[in-house]
Parts: C-alpha cells; sequence; structure tokens
C-alpha cells in the first residue's frame, strides 16, 4: 500500500520519483520483504510452495512498479496514474503477494506449532 501511494502521488503532483525511491524498485533484494525472506526467520520454509510463492510474486511486483517508476520519471504521468487504477497488472500484483505473504504467515505459524 505504501508503494501505491508514494507512486500516485507522484504521478498527482506530477513529479518524477527521487533517485532513493527508483534505486527501491529496481533493487527487490535491497526491500523488506527480501530482507526478511532471507532472514533467519524463514530458513525452515525456504523448501515450501508457499516461500517459492512469495519470491515470486515479490519479484514480478516489482517489475510493475518498475513499469510505472519508468513512465513517472519520463514524465508520461497520466499513464502511470492509469496503470496504478487499473485492475491489472499492477493492484493484481500487489493483491497477489499480500495473499501470498498471509498465506506463507499462516504456514509459519502451523510449523512453529508442530
Amino acid at each position: 500500500m505504501r508503494w501505491k501511494i508514494t507512486l500516485l502521488l507522484a504521478a498527482t503532483i506530477p513529479e518524477p520519483l527521487t533517485d532513493r525511491a527508483t534505486h527501491s524498485i529496481q533493487h527487490p533484494e535491497e526491500c523488506s520483504i527480501s530482507k526478511w525472506l532471507l532472514s533467519i526467520h524463514t530458513l525452515h520454509l525456504r523448501g515450501t510452495q508457499e516461500y517459492r510463492a512469495v519470491l515470486d510474486l515479490h519479484s514480478a511486483f516489482h517489475r510493475q512498479m518498475l513499469c510505472i517508476a519508468n513512465l513517472l520519471n519520463a514524465a508520461d504521468f497520466d499513464q502511470a496514474e492509469r496503470i496504478l487504477n487499473a485492475p491489472e497488472p499492477f493492484q493484481n500484483a500487489s493483491r497477489s503477494l499480500a495473499n501470498a505473504i498471509m498465506a506463507l504467515g499462516r504456514r509459519m505459524g502451523t510449523a512453529s506449532t508442530t
């Protein structure tokens, strides 16, 4: 949700993204989700389908954000806003990632009780 707000704000103002925001989008391995996925907390889940789903969907989400970031940085603010508000592909990627994280969280909960 935080990314959607950041991207929508840039489209609405209209203003390109900061170098820091662009860098964060270009480097998914540096974001908090990746850091959590690679932390000791998820070590026992790395071979699970849920874990692999989060990895894949996290990459897909960053690809969608990068498309929008490129539009914003090219000053195509209207198109960036249209993509952000359309049900596909950004919103679907965001929702799919959130659902996968929740599924992994449920798996973590059952793994810790077994």
